[in-house]
Formats: structure tokens, C-alpha cells, sequence
């Protein structure tokens, strides 16, 4: 692979995973120039039409998504742009699939197949009526929580991006909380939400509780994110504005909050029938 600088200088400024994506990328985009033009690529005369083909050929030959291309071609700038060259080339647009949200009822019978077990509902609870995130909900510790009689608060401290914020409780919410800490076993541990041995809950074990619980209340396809996203959808449906629950969500940038706007199927049947 002929450069400027070599390709080992390049990849060594990347942490693992990325040095290791973007080595497959390159030698992937190599393979393919060699074979198309009979000469490896002379990344300081590469084009963007050349490009461009590449592109056309992992959609069109390899069956790659637009999120897959669109790594390719970010390893092929970072590399250009390492040798101080720059090259402007639009990556397929990806689409993103429509949020999944539960319905009123739906939920209702996903949190009632918890009742009997205090530290799954308090979890349930926190994803489908605070909104957050499993990785935040297993990182919570007890003094994470402020709970009063007319209002709480959860603080995130490890938060996407390791940001800080907080995000107001409701009262079922409140309620759900409370009943845990009132039969959660003592412990050294700091963490609000322990597995039965005591040690930290991961992901999994989360999304494996989840997933019996929807079994139990006869649903298919929920997932810990699935109730995030019906918070967020409820959110909006309740009038909540879109800068309001970027801060609760603890989104980057309001695109992604926006994706909410999109109303259920019921809820645009509900708005006509009152036309």
C-alpha cells in the first residue's frame, strides 16, 4: 500500500477496535483497486470518482448496508486526510428503522408480569417512565437517588459520552423505587440494583429479564431500548418539547430526539376520530 507515511503509522494513532476496523476497510478498498485497475492504489492521485465506484461496488457486488459503506469510506478519508489530502464524497444515506414503542395496554402487561419481583419492576420502571438506558440503570448507586414525597430525581453519572445529568422521577416511578429499597438486601455494595449473588448486574442479564417478562405478558420484540423509546414516544404525545427531552434522554443532538415525532398508529387514529 504505497503513501505518504505508512499505513502502520496511520493506524497507531486508533485504539484497538477502530485501528482493527479500519486495517480491514483499507485492505479491503486495496484488494479491490488492484483488481480493478491491475496496480495498487497511490492513495496521493486517488479520486473521488474512483471512490465513488469503490462505493457502488460494496453495495451493489458485496450487499453491504449504507452504515457498513459509510465505515469504509470514513477509513478512506481518515487515511487521506492523514496524508493531508481531502476528498469530498457523499456515503449512502441510512435510513433508520421506525421506533418501536409499546402501547398503554402493552405496557400495563409488561410491568404487571414484574410485580412480583421489586428490584424488575424498579428496573422496568426506570427505562419505561424515566428513560434510560440499561447501561445506566446497572451503573445507578443508592446515593444516586433523590426521592421525596412530591418529586425525585435520579442523577446519571455515567451517562453516553460520560456525562453527567439528571432526570426527573414520577410518582410510579417513585413508588417502584421505594418498594425496592424497602426489601433490598444489605450490602456493601453501593449499587442500587444487585444480581441474587450480589455482584453488579451486566446488559444481559437485563435484556434476559426483559425478554421473560414480555414472554410472560405475551409480547414480542421488547427489548431494554424498546422501553426507552416508548418513553421518549409517550413524551411527546404528552406535549413534552423536544429540548426537554433531549436533556432527560441525554441526546447529542436533537436529530436524534426528533425521531419521536413520529406518532403511533393509534395515536393518529385517536387525533382523527376527534376531527
Amino acid at each position: 500500500m504505497t503513501a505518504n507515511t505508512t499505513l502502520s503509522d496511520f493506524l497507531n494513532q486508533y485504539p484497538a477496535h477502530t485501528r482493527q476496523t479500519y486495517e480491514r476497510a483499507l485492505r479491503t478498498f486495496t484488494t479491490w483497486y488492484q483488481g480493478t485497475f491491475g496496480e495498487p492504489p497511490e492513495w496521493h492521485l486517488i479520486t473521488p470518482v474512483e471512490v465513488r465506484d469503490y462505493m457502488a461496488y460494496l453495495q451493489s457486488v458485496k450487499r453491504m448496508s449504507a452504515a457498513s459503506v459509510n465505515l469504509h469510506l470514513a477509513a478512506i478519508r481518515a487515511y487521506l486526510r492523514h496524508n493531508g489530502r481531502t476528498i469530498h464524497v457523499r456515503g449512502p444515506r441510512q435510513t433508520k428503522p421506525p421506533v418501536h414503542a409499546l402501547s398503554a395496554r402493552d405496557l400495563g402487561r409488561l410491568l404487571a408480569a414484574a410485580e412480583d419481583n421489586p428490584r424488575d419492576y424498579a428496573i422496568l420502571s426506570l427505562m419505561a417512565r424515566a428513560g434510560l438506558r440499561v447501561s445506566e440503570v446497572i451503573a445507578l448507586e443508592v446515593s444516586d437517588l433523590d426521592l421525596r414525597e412530591r418529586s425525585g430525581w435520579v442523577t446519571i453519572r455515567q451517562g453516553k459520552g460520560n456525562k453527567t445529568r439528571k432526570v426527573p422521577l414520577g410518582l410510579e416511578v417513585r413508588k417502584a423505587l421505594h418498594a425496592w429499597l424497602s426489601v433490598r438486601p444489605q450490602s456493601q455494595s453501593p449499587l442500587l440494583f444487585m444480581s441474587r449473588t450480589g455482584g453488579p448486574l451486566t446488559a444481559r442479564d437485563v435484556q434476559r429479564r426483559v425478554a421473560e417478562y414480555a414472554h410472560r405478558a405475551k409480547l414480542q420484540n421488547v427489548t431494554p431500548h424498546t422501553l426507552r423509546h416508548t418513553f421518549a414516544t409517550r413524551a411527546v404525545e404528552n406535549g413534552v418539547d423536544l429540548a426537554t427531552l433531549q436533556a432527560i434522554l441525554g441526546h447529542e443532538s436533537i436529530s436524534t430526539t426528533s425521531r419521536y415525532l413520529h406518532p403511533t398508529e393509534a395515536r393518529m387514529a385517536e387525533l382523527v376520530e376527534n376531527l
